[in-house]
Order: C-alpha cells, then sequence, then structure tokens
C-alpha cells in the first residue's frame, strides 16, 4: 500500500510539471491536487502504521516486564516462605527442604545468567568475527551427528555454535526423545534443519515463539529451568549474520526449525 501511494504521489507531481511546462495549467493545477492528496494520504499511512509498531512494542514491553517478574517471583517466594517457616519453627530444616530451596535458587541464577547471556549478545552483536565455516561439520560437533553435505558458510564460529546450541536445548526440552539435524544447499545458502517428534507447536503460539520470555507452555517450561530466552538469541543472531530461522510445527507430530545462511564465496 505504501509503494503504490508513493508511486502516485510521485507520478501525479511528475504529471502537473510537464503539464506545467507544456503550459496546460488547468491539468497541472488538478495533478498537483491529486498528487497532494495522495502525498497526504501517505502521511496518515506512514503514521498509522507508526502507531501500530508503537502499540506493538508498548505490548511486548509490558508483557516483557511481567515475565520477568513473574520469573523472578516464583523461586524467590518459594525460598522466602520455606526459610521463615523454619526460622519460626513451624518445619524442620531437613535436608529435602534445604535442597529444595537450594534448587530454586539455583533456577533463579540461571534466569539471572540467561538474562545477563542476552544483555551480552545483544552488546556483542555488531562485532561479528566471520569466517568460512562447513556447517555440516559444525553441526555434527553440536548434535554429535548430522546428515546431509558439507556447505561452507561466512559466519562467526562461536555465535553460530550458541545457536545449534539453543536449538539443541529446546529440542531436548520440548522434543520426544529423537533428533534428527540435516543439511542442505540451497542457491546461495547453507541450510540446517533440525526436527524433534515432540509434541509440536499451537498455531496460536508459532508467531511469537521467537520473542524473548515467550513461553508456549509455561508450567513445563518452569519446571525444566527454561525463561523463553534460547530462541530469542537465536534469532538475534541469525539476523546479524543476513540470515533467517523459521518454524514448521504440527500438534502431536513435532518441530521443524530450519536456519538459513549466506554460503561464503572465494
Amino acid at each position: 500500500m505504501k509503494y503504490l501511494l508513493m508511486g502516485l504521489t510521485l507520478l501525479l507531481a511528475l504529471l502537473g510539471i510537464i503539464f506545467y511546462n507544456n503550459m496546460m495549467h488547468f491539468a497541472c493545477i488538478v495533478s498537483l491536487i491529486l498528487a497532494l492528496i495522495c502525498g497526504c494520504f501517505f502521511a496518515l499511512y506512514l503514521n498509522a502504521q507508526y502507531v501500530k509498531n508503537l502499540e506493538k512494542l508498548e505490548r511486548l514491553r509490558k508483557r516483557l516486564t511481567s515475565d520477568v517478574a513473574h520469573e523472578l517471583r516464583t523461586p524467590l517466594t518459594a525460598v522466602s516462605v520455606s526459610l521463615e517457616a523454619i526460622a519460626e519453627g513451624a518445619l524442620e530444616p531437613t535436608l529435602e527442604r534445604i535442597s529444595k530451596c537450594y534448587d530454586e535458587i539455583q533456577r533463579l541464577s540461571k534466569l539471572v545468567a540467561d538474562m545477563e547471556n542476552l544483555a551480552k549478545t545483544e552488546s556483542d552483536i555488531l562485532r561479528l568475527n566471520k569466517t568460512p565455516i562447513d556447517l555440516l561439520e559444525l553441526a555434527r560437533d553440536v548434535f554429535g551427528n548430522a546428515e546431509g553435505v558439507s556447505v561452507t558458510i561466512n559466519a562467526d564460529r562461536e555465535r553460530l555454535t550458541q545457536v545449534l546450541t539453543n536449538l539443541r536445548t529446546n529440542a531436548e526440552k520440548h522434543g520426544g526423545g529423537e533428533i534428527i539435524v540435516t543439511v542442505r544447499e540451497i542457491g546461495k545458502y547453507g541450510e540446517i534443519t533440525v526436527t524433534d517428534n515432540g509434541d509440536g507447536i499451537s498455531p496460536k503460539d508459532l508467531p511469537h515463539i521467537f520473542e524473548r520470555f515467550y513461553r508456549a507452555d509455561k508450567s513445563r517450561s518452569r519446571a525444566t529451568g527454561g525463561a523463553g530466552i534460547g530462541l530469542a538469541v537465536v534469532r538475534m543472531i541469525v539476523d546479524a549474520h543476513g540470515g533467517s530461522v523459521n518454524v514448521k510445527s504440527e500438534v502431536g507430530r513435532g518441530s521443524d526449525f530450519i536456519v538459513k545462511l549466506i554460503k561464503y564465496h572465494t
């Protein structure tokens, strides 16, 4: 829509100039008025898109704040309640209770570490050290096994290892036990697909799974210590490489995470 309005505005303005140079003043005025109207609609359209994007960012910010608060509150509340009961003599300080408090503190520490990792990734993302990398070799290093062909891509080895590790962790947590990794060469891209046979992702969750702190299954993610950061880091790093990451999933049949990166050219 915006390109159509922009094109019409420029075309009508150009016609107005042509009519003016040919002394067709009425046609010139009409063309310039129409160009002005199209320009106004174009400005209104851009403003509407800007407001829409601002509203989306505000919703994401509010949800991010809420999710972080929730993730911090859950382990803190569990530890606080248990320690208060022990201090007041309502509970015995058994090894089991102390162990549970320790587990909650570890979960809290992991969340903080995840957030630090996210912040570091964001700050370092513009300092990629790209070198020629064999995608099949790297996939086998991370997953232990991978099928396909050798494809040399241009990427930061450390960051790409982080991408594949996060995809492996996600597949292990939410998959059904079997993980298949395939490397292919498609045109100017090297493509790696990570397939699991887990529960799959519902259609309503699919558009959001790469958003930070988004979890399709909050209770299961909390039980396994996940905070919804890993896939956000994956997209951030892949985008910085000029590649793409997508997911295909069907409830009850598992998911395919597909990463495309530009091949290395000598």
